[in-house]
C-alpha cells in the first residue's frame, strides 16, 4: 500500500513539471496578453471580444470635469509631450511603427498661415509681384527682417478626443469589461485655427501611458468635481469609472467604416444610430444572463 502511494505521488509530480514545462515553452514564444491593456487577462480567457471607437466632446457638461479651466486634460497631455514623458503616435494602433516624434507633434499643434501656405502652393510672394525675379533689391540692406516665431494653438481648443477601446466577456471572471487601449486629441472642425473645417486628429497615446502619467500628477491631473470639491478624482481613475460621456462612432468592422456612414443622409440619423448601436450592446449583455 504504502509502495502504491509513493508512485502515486510521483506520477503526480512528473505530471506538473510537464504542464509547467510545456506552459513555459508557451509563455516564452507568447505570453498571450495585450502589452497596451491596464487589467492584464490572458487571451485564453476571452470568450467574446469587440473594439469600439467612442467620440468624446469634452465641452459637453458631463465631460467638463475633464477639462477644468487650467487643468485641461489637453493641456496636462501637451505639456508632457513637450518635456519628452509623453510619447505620440501618429495612429490609434499606437505600435513602434508609428512612433510620432517630438518635432512632428510640435508642428501640428501650430497655426496654420494661409498666406504662407498659398505663397508655398504659388512658390512666390503674393503681396510682391517683382518677388519672382532674381534682380537683387538695393533697398534690402536698409530694413532687418524679423522672423516671427510659430503661432502655438490654445491648448483648450483641443476639446474632441477619441476613445479606443475593447469591450470583452472574462469567462473565467464572468464579467463583461471595458478595456481602454488608446486616446486621440483632436481639433475641432469649427475651430477658429482650423481653417480646414473638419475635425484634425493632432496625435494618438497609449492609455497605459496617459493612466501612468496622470497617477504621477495627482495635484494637476484631477477630475473636478464641483458638487464636492472634497471629493476629486485622479484623470487616471476617472477613466476607469468611466465618467465620460462618448458616443460609439465606430464598431470594428471588415470595411473598416464608421457608423456615420452607414446613415450619411444626416448627421441626426448618425447620432440616433449611434445610440443603437449602444442600446444593442447592453441588450446583448442583459441578455446574457438569461441563458
Amino acid at each position: 500500500m504504502k509502495k502504491l502511494n509513493k508512485i502515486l505521488v510521483l506520477y503526480v509530480l512528473l505530471s506538473v513539471l510537464t504542464v509547467d514545462n510545456s506552459y513555459s515553452q508557451v509563455s516564452a514564444e507568447s505570453n498571450g496578453y495585450n502589452p497596451l491593456s491596464l487589467r492584464q487577462v490572458h487571451e485564453s480567457y476571452l470568450m467574446w471580444k469587440k473594439t469600439l471607437w467612442r467620440r468624446v466632446d469634452l465641452k459637453e457638461k458631463q465631460n467638463k470635469p475633464f477639462f477644468a479651466r487650467n487643468r485641461e486634460i489637453s493641456k496636462l497631455i501637451i505639456e508632457a509631450v513637450e518635456r519628452g514623458v509623453l510619447i505620440p503616435y501618429n495612429s490609434d494602433s499606437v505600435n513602434d511603427s508609428n512612433v510620432m516624434s517630438r518635432e512632428e507633434f510640435v508642428e501640428s499643434i501650430q497655426q496654420i498661415d494661409e498666406e504662407e501656405q498659398q505663397e508655398e502652393d504659388f512658390g512666390f510672394d503674393l503681396d510682391d509681384p517683382f518677388a519672382g525675379f532674381e534682380e537683387d533689391d538695393p533697398f534690402a540692406d536698409d530694413f532687418e527682417e524679423i522672423e516671427a516665431g510659430p503661432i502655438f494653438i490654445p491648448k483648450r481648443e483641443f476639446s474632441i478626443f477619441e476613445i479606443k477601446e475593447d469591450l470583452y466577456f472574462d469567462r473565467i471572471h464572468s464579467r463583461i469589461y471595458f478595456d481602454i487601449q488608446s486616446i486621440t486629441m483632436y481639433l475641432p472642425g469649427d475651430s477658429f485655427y482650423n481653417p480646414a473645417g473638419f475635425e484634425k486628429p493632432i496625435a494618438s497615446f497609449r492609455f497605459i501611458d496617459l493612466y501612468n502619467l496622470f497617477k504621477s500628477m495627482s495635484k494637476d491631473a484631477i477630475w473636478y468635481n464641483e458638487n464636492n470639491i472634497a471629493q476629486h478624482k485622479n484623470l487616471g481613475d476617472a477613466f476607469i469609472l468611466r465618467l465620460f460621456k462618448g458616443i460609439i462612432v465606430k464598431i470594428a468592422n471588415a470595411d473598416d467604416i464608421r457608423v456615420s456612414e452607414l446613415y450619411a443622409r444626416s448627421r441626426e440619423e448618425g447620432i440616433m444610430a449611434s445610440f443603437k448601436v449602444e442600446q444593442d450592446l447592453m441588450e446583448w449583455e442583459a441578455n446574457l444572463w438569461e441563458y
